[in-house]
């Protein structure tokens, strides 16, 4: 059997499932050096981002036409179907033939015994003249779902997610959130200002992809270039005209306010999109030490800024958390902390799948630490900025909060409403919750705090 769209998306969806390999990274290594076209590298792509995506809903919609349990199934049968059924239930251009057609021979490849047993749950999925909706609402009416399960369902996401987001954010914005978690990211790229203007970078770009790359906006340095495009591969790329990060997570930096000549502390740096824009807006003139935990990380930072051309930038091995024993006295400290990752999960669908509730109590406790840490290292009247990519109150402004009734009022969190878009400015309070249906980018919480 050659390689096709569907066989590398089985391949890969084998690697997220069984091995437990992030989505985006099993991808990429998956479509490397396979000759695909691209269109059949954007079928890959979407089958297996979709998939993971809507792992929940398709699960859902497969105990329809199963009667064991899913999780009795064969891991490889079980990976058929449900790549099947996403192509089948939301993706409208994909014959109904060609899908079943290529899901039995794959299953006469991988798990010869159950071709038939795919072939006819398949089938039977098609034949009945219901639509997507119409078979979502049968699930949930045979379960008696509550208000959770059923959004959970219809969006999937696990119910203890969908709970605390309601709690956070109530109903109706919740199921906003969770429908924009569903959307494509569009791919946004940072203009290097050292090398470049972003007017220049924009022609070299729409230029180099053959597309209408338009201005970000929300950052005078963002750019947005529709489809999906290998930027890495182009020259501006190598020439370290850009970086790529979502637009969202460029309105963190500038809150440090940071000045050529500062000392700079990145406590959780990797892979070093906002050490390498710290860089950028000191002109490069100063230090930055980006530490972070893993030597491997470690290695990537200091390439991206090789890559940018930045002399300001120390990549070093070591846990933020050591600061808590030191007087560094840093001009400013960014912790950009671990936390659950609910504002990425356009990006990483996997994290609905991979994190637990329980998680939340281990990484809040993490956090306090780190913040504790750089209002240590941070000088007197310096700046510490505190961000995560979740959304939950929890490991946001409820750690900032705790921290200060623990640290006996050691800094003032600050104003920020002049520091941030325009469009954002209602929503600061404590800092600021970007939300990913507020703007279409990735979600972000971050604050800015004065120590005494």
């Amino acid at each position: 059997m050659k390689n096709t769209a569907r066989s590398i998306a089985f391949e890969t969806l084998g690697r997220v499932y069984k091995d437990g390999a992030y989505t985006n990274i099993a991808l990429q290594h998956a479509l490397t050096d396979r000759g695909l076209s691209p269109r059949d590298k954007g079928l890959c792509t979407e089958i297996v981002y979709g998939t993971v995506r809507r792992q929940i809903t398709i699960d859902a919609l497969l105990q329809l036409y199963v009667k064991r349990k899913l999780k009795d199934l064969d891991q490889d049968v079980l990976t058929i179907l449900r790549m099947s059924v996403y192509q089948l239930a939301f993706l409208e251009r994909v014959p109904a033939y060609a899908a079943i057609d290529e899901a039995v021979e794959l299953t006469k490849r991988h798990a010869r015994a159950a071709s038939g047993f795919v072939n006819g749950v398949l089938r039977s999925y098609v034949r009945e003249s219901a639509s997507t909706e119409e078979k979502i609402e049968a699930f949930l009416a045979k379960k008696r779902a509550s208000e959770v399960l059923s959004l959970g369902v219809r969006h999937g996401f696990p119910n203890w997610m969908v709970q605390r987001l309601i709690s956070a954010y109530g109903r109706e914005r919740a199921e906003m959130i969770l429908s924009a978690c569903n959307e494509p990211a569009p791919l946004t790229v940072r203009t290097n200002l050292l090398k470049t203007s972003r007017e220049s970078l924009k022609a070299a770009l729409a230029d180099a992809v053959q597309l209408e790359v338009r201005d970000g906006e929300l950052s005078s340095q963002a750019l947005v270039i529709p489809g999906a495009v290998n930027v890495e591969a182009l020259e501006a790329y190598r020439a370290g005209q850009f970086t790529i990060q979502d637009e969202g997570a460029m309105l963190i930096a500038p809150l440090l306010t940071p000045l050529p000549g500062s000392t700079v502390l990145d406590m959780c740096a990797a892979p070093g999109g906002k050490t390498t824009h710290i860089a950028e807006l000191m002109r490069d003139e100063g230090t930055i030490d980006a530490y972070d935990v893993y030597l491997q990380k470690v290695k990537m930072i200091q390439e991206q800024a090789t890559r940018l051309g930045l002399k300001s930038v120390t990549a070093r091995l070591g846990d933020g958390r050591d600061f808590a024993n030191k007087e560094a006295a840093y001009d400013a400290v960014l912790v950009d902390a671990p936390c659950s990752g609910l504002g990425v999960m356009r990006r990483r669908p996997d994290i609905r799948h991979r994190r637990k509730q329980s998680d939340i109590a281990q990484l809040t406790s993490l956090q306090r630490d780190l913040l504790q840490a750089a209002l240590r290292a941070v000088r007197p009247g310096g700046i510490v900025v505190y961000a995560t990519c979740t959304l939950l109150p929890e490991e946001n402004e409820q750690v900032v909060e705790w921290v200060q009734k623990n640290t006996s009022d050691a800094f003032v969190v600050e104003d920020i409403h002049e520091l941030v878009p325009e469009v954002f400015r209602q929503d600061v309070c404590q800092g600021l919750t970007i939300t990913p249906e507020r703007a279409l980018t990735d979600g972000f919480y971050m604050t800015r705090l004065r120590k005494r």
